[in-house]
């Protein structure tokens, strides 16, 4: 079914005044489709772009909230909220930090990382939520490098960040503040975590927490 028809038939089925026959239809039409979507939405849970997985787990967490009768949120999710879901005892530890909050990872290889999250603005003043984990020192020797493997990442991008007289290689992400969701959130921590460690065991391998 088409959106238009898919709205048509949403109609039908609202409308007392219709036989019962067309409002029968109309809601078997809608329920086939809604089948097909579902099944099309689970199929690609496991796609290989994060961005359409994310997605898919975006659009079935809504059709999940209108089968439990829960009307789509109108306000966005707090930076807290967002930071919070991404808690799980034993692997991933929130704690506030300056103006945002910090997730400490356990990754399955004993290993660890920091994920930073904090808001921002682009240069258009839209609110963004920006998040990134410290690989390492930068230097002549690891610029090219970094920038072939940003090829590499489907997760987010290299980029430099000064502290102090140094400049460290981050590994950063940012979203839309209005729009961010949990899953959404969770799952660049996840990557982030994940691809942050990898870089840094590539630059010299130390477990710096």
């Amino acid at each position: 079914m088409s959106l238009e028809e898919i709205e048509k038939a949403a109609k039908t089925l609202a409308d007392a005044k219709q036989g019962w026959v067309f409002r029968r239809d109309a809601a078997e039409a809608l329920g086939q489709a809604a089948c097909r979507a579902l099944n099309a939405l689970h199929a690609q849970r496991k796609d290989k772009d994060v961005d359409v997985r994310q997605a898919v787990e975006r659009a079935l967490s809504a059709a999940s909230a209108g089968l439990a009768g829960i009307k789509p949120r109108k306000s966005a999710h707090t930076l807290e909220e967002l930071a919070r879901s991404c808690e799980k005892t034993g692997e991933r530890t929130v704690l506030p930090h300056q103006d945002g909050f910090i997730v400490e990872v356990k990754l399955s290889n004993q290993r660890h990382q920091r994920i930073y999250l904090a808001p921002c603005q682009s240069k258009d003043k839209i609110k963004l939520i920006r998040l990134f984990t410290v690989c390492g020192k930068a230097d002549s020797n690891t610029l090219a490098w970094a920038l072939r493997t940003n090829m590499q990442i489907t997760q987010g991008a290299l980029a430099l960040q000064k502290d102090g007289d140094e400049e460290r290689l981050i590994l950063t992400n940012s979203f839309l503040a209005d729009e961010a969701t949990p899953a959404e959130i969770r799952a660049a921590v996840k990557e982030l975590s994940f691809y942050g460690d990898w870089i840094e065991q590539k630059l010299g391998g130390k477990d710096e927490l």
